[in-house]
């Protein structure tokens, strides 16, 4: 049902990094607006709130979904916590925005869409990088006709992270790893462009822990096509891709989660290709039209934004489960 509203009041849930980038870009959201910050601790949430000049600050999460001035909450926490988090939210009938991925496994995420549709309430992976002006003008591309039909995605993401570095990187309860923390990218844009795959192969090296350095994925699909990705949290790989298909390519610059530039070429053989170089500016950080489209979904009375379903989110994980199993197959092997 359509609300007569015409702005979403936001909580944030988290004071850690991700909360401080999004925060602006959701103050510069015209159908959003903050109203409350939550950290585990009081004292964490009244600093961030008397910085960022948010009106409140909780340090209870209960207090806050007790809070009726809320209606939606933005998830920014370890991974690990995602679900335990979203599944309260959503139980005591806020709106979800969670940060990738959902959760840890499928399950989970079918478990909390299940209950966002028991609650008539809306529930999103923030899945920010399909909503950025180069992915929207990428899929206008493919969906024109402009490169032919999809058949090869490739994508890269990766940097060392110190052993000292973001916990959520290197402790496995909180999700640690670079498939849940960079594979989500490259596997949600193979998924973008390409659907579900038929076959999923992967190598790599896991910890004893489960904890995952890097792996490579190759995923094959009915028509033929193929998608080959890697991600690390030990070494450099370039944060970019590329999207060929039957008439032509789409090569994304840097970075893959936003990139400023896409490079497009088409034609027929023999003839040289046409070339066309595209440039595109960032709202804020990058997240605002994300933002904005769940803000749209949620104030229309929908349960999910339709260019990033649960559904999507599901076959997402799925395919990252599938992933560590054959990491966890070969790591028991050695």
């Amino acid at each position: 049902m359509t609300t007569t509203k015409s702005v979403v009041r936001w909580a944030i849930v988290g004071t850690g990094g991700i909360a401080r980038r999004t925060l602006g870009d959701l103050r510069l959201t015209e159908n959003a607006e903050v109203v409350a910050v939550c950290s585990r601790k009081q004292e964490t949430a009244d600093a961030f709130a008397a910085e960022t000049g948010i009106g409140r600050a909780y340090g209870d999460f209960d207090a806050l979904l007790g809070d009726d001035d809320v209606d939606a909450l933005y998830i920014g926490i370890p991974h690990g916590k995602h679900f335990e988090y979203a599944q309260r939210a959503l139980r005591a009938g806020k709106h979800v925005l969670c940060e990738k991925p959902l959760t840890m496994t499928a399950d989970e995420a079918r478990e909390l869409q299940a209950l966002a549709r028991e609650n008539g309430v809306f529930l999103m992976e923030a899945m920010w990088m399909k909503y950025t002006p180069s992915m929207r003008k990428a899929l206008e591309l493919v969906e024109s006709g402009t490169i032919g039909e999809p058949r090869f995605v490739q994508a890269g993401l990766g940097y060392p992270v110190p052993a000292d570095g973001p916990q959520r990187f290197w402790v496995a309860e909180l999700g640690g790893g670079a498939l849940f923390d960079m594979g989500v990218y490259t596997i949600a844009l193979a998924h973008l462009f390409l659907g579900t795959p038929d076959s999923v192969r992967a190598s790599g090296v896991m910890r004893a822990d489960g904890v995952d350095l890097y792996e490579s994925v190759i995923l094959g699909y009915p028509s033929g096509a193929q998608a080959q990705l890697t991600t690390s949290i030990t070494f450099w790989i370039p944060p970019a891709g590329s999207l060929g298909g039957t008439g032509g390519s789409i090569s994304f610059g840097e970075p893959l989660f936003s990139p400023a530039t896409l490079r497009v070429a088409y034609g027929t053989p023999p003839t040289p290709p046409t070339v066309e170089n595209l440039e595109f500016e960032k709202e804020g950080a990058g997240y605002v039209p994300m933002f904005r489209a769940a803000g749209e979904a949620i104030l229309r009375g929908e349960l999910e934004e339709p260019l990033h379903p649960m559904s999507v989110t599901i076959e997402v994980l799925e395919i990252m489960e599938r992933v560590r199993d054959e990491l966890i197959l070969q790591r028991d092997a050695r």
